[in-house]
């Protein structure tokens, strides 16, 4: 057997018992790991309060297959983030991100200022017109 060829014996096992409950439902991938498939509202609220937390002043919005009610194993959480002014968008998406640690969820975090917002609104088959047009307000 070639090294790429090989495989790790047995796939991990989902959380044991006696733990936590799990907010989500645990489900295998193809790599044989398990992965956390949809999320909970209360994970949903809690990541938005901390994003809010971090970020005051700034909208959150919760956008993608969690916001239309149609994740599915792999689903991630996207939030866009819109605040007054952004000075570096990704600098501030990482610091952000980073406030979700220690909840489990995948999440991607979009940060755009009000005026990108305001420019990008009307833009169709942008990711911004779909995260505000289906976008799920959580708070401001």
């Amino acid at each position: 057997m070639k090294p790429c060829e090989r495989r790790s014996a047995d796939p991990p096992a989902p959380p044991k018992a006696g733990r936590a409950p799990s907010p989500a439902r645990w489900h295998p991938t193809r790599s044989g790991r398990y992965r956390r498939a949809v999320f909970d509202e209360t994970v949903i609220v809690e990541a938005a309060r901390r994003l809010s937390d971090a970020a005051p002043g700034a909208e959150v919005i919760l956008f993608g297959s969690h916001a239309r009610g149609d994740a599915g194993p792999g689903s991630d959480l996207d939030f866009l983030i819109v605040e007054a002014s952004v000075d570096d968008a990704a600098h501030e998406a990482v610091r952000l991100r980073r406030t979700l640690r220690g909840l489990g969820v995948f999440a991607d975090v979009l940060v755009i200022s009000e005026d990108e917002a305001r420019a990008w609104r009307d833009v169709r088959g942008s990711v911004i017109q779909a995260a505000l047009a289906e976008g799920r307000p959580l708070a401001a």
